[in-house]
């Protein structure tokens, strides 16, 4: 009976050894960020993602040209306007964490209209980027200190894989996404995809088009 308790005992702390392992790595937090999406757990999200840092960097990327191009319209030179003289920046901060915590508590953002501000919202009328889910990790560059994480997306309307590279900080016994490295570029290859897209359909449309 003693061999047999030691022997469950050695075995939980093996799983127990091996579970802390596999919780104290960037790609285990990556899985819990999916999981707080999913389970519209603010609490959970808010442990393994810094909020105000990656909202503060998306509001900066949304200074650049490909984001830009991607919104288009009039809205887009207040903007900068606004953010070069960051007379507006920490509102704007404030606005995509708020639409950050309401896309991961009822699973979208704010449908306001008034694009006189940056919001979260406006980025996701014209991506839908709630529509890339998590596929898998594909590449994880770790000093110890930060990591550099590729993740793979699907992009469930045009069924297409597509890569976007986060940055994570090593907290005491886990780790945490702090900012998104390459949206511009991320937001390059959505538009890339959807013209593609939008020229096969129009190419499919002229083929079955009546004589």
């Amino acid at each position: 009976m003693f061999r047999i308790i030691a022997v469950l005992a050695l075995l939980a702390g093996i799983g127990y050894g091996a579970f802390f392992l596999w919780s104290s790595t960037p790609e285990y937090a990556i899985g819990q960020v999916k999981d707080a999406f999913k389970a519209h757990d603010k609490a959970k999200f808010d442990k393994f993602v810094n909020a105000d840092e990656f909202a503060g960097s998306m509001v900066d990327d949304m200074l650049t040209n490909p984001v830009r191009e991607a919104l288009g319209g009039g809205s887009i030179g207040r903007w900068v306007a606004a953010g070069m003289t960051g007379i507006f920046r920490p509102k704007c901060v404030a606005g995509f964490k708020s639409d950050l915590y309401s896309l991961v508590q009822n699973g979208s953002v704010s449908q306001n209209n008034d694009d006189s501000m940056m919001t979260l919202g406006a980025i996701e009328r014209r991506l839908c980027l709630s529509q890339n889910d998590l596929k898998k990790v594909e590449n994880v560059k770790n000093d110890g200190k930060t990591a550099t994480v590729t993740v793979v997306l699907h992009n469930k309307m045009h069924d297409k894989d597509l890569s976007l590279d986060v940055q994570m900080q090593k907290m005491d016994n886990y780790w945490r996404v702090t900012k998104m490295l390459n949206f511009p570029e991320f937001v390059a290859r959505v538009m890339e995809v959807e013209s593609v897209h939008s020229n096969e359909q129009g190419d499919k449309a002229q083929t079955v088009r009546p004589i």
